[in-house]
């Protein structure tokens, strides 16, 4: 064996060492009782890929796969998941008709509005009152990881108003983007008609 191979071996011979005795060093500096409480805390939180609470206090826990957004307790009903701003013309425009869809539709349907212009609680409580809003709205300055989620997933590129519309189920009907020259509720007998 050549000098060169018995300096490599010895090398990874004390490295090897030093990762090993570094590791056991981290492993007894973590106490049973501190790692139980860690994974309790994880466990007690929730295991769904997104939690929305709303305005009203409201928890919506969201999992997501391909093509599907399930959201707990809300399995049964066709749902509009939108991200809007209340600064935005466009969605403004739409508010009208997505308060006419849930008076019509009633308990078969739902909306779950995602505030992405991150305007303070009193603003938002302002403008649900001012709009007379009977659908969910979120704060959506927590929820930049379910806007990158949609980037990745979908190639949303930040556009408002968005609208996904969700059949009972959660399998994913249509991704709208921005201004629509139909309404809403044309949208939704579309995406029905393809599920």
């Amino acid at each position: 064996m050549s000098k060169k191979w018995i300096f490599i071996t010895i090398l990874l011979t004390i490295l090897v060492t030093i990762l090993f005795l570094n590791k056991n060093k981290i492993v007894s500096n973590v106490k049973g009782k501190e790692h139980k409480e860690i994974v309790k805390k994880v466990n007690k939180y929730s295991n769904a890929d997104y939690i929305f609470k709303t305005i009203d206090g409201t928890e919506l826990k969201i999992d997501v796969e391909d093509g599907a957004f399930h959201i707990k307790g809300l399995e049964d009903k066709t749902l509009f998941l939108k991200i809007f701003g209340w600064d935005c013309q466009y969605c403004q425009k739409e508010i009208p008709q997505l308060i006419k869809l849930k008076k019509e539709l009633g308990e078969s349907f739902e909306v779950i509005a995602i505030e992405a212009q991150e305007h303070t609680l009193e603003e938002t409580k302002e403008a649900i009152k001012r709009y007379g809003i009977n659908y969910y709205i979120v704060p959506g300055d927590k929820h930049k990881d379910f806007y990158r989620y949609l980037q990745d997933k979908y190639g949303w590129t930040g556009i408002i108003p968005l609208t996904i519309v969700i059949a009972k189920g959660g399998k994913v009907l249509a991704f709208e983007l921005g201004e629509k020259s139909y309404s809403l509720s044309e949208l939704m007998k579309a995406a029905l008609l393809r599920n």
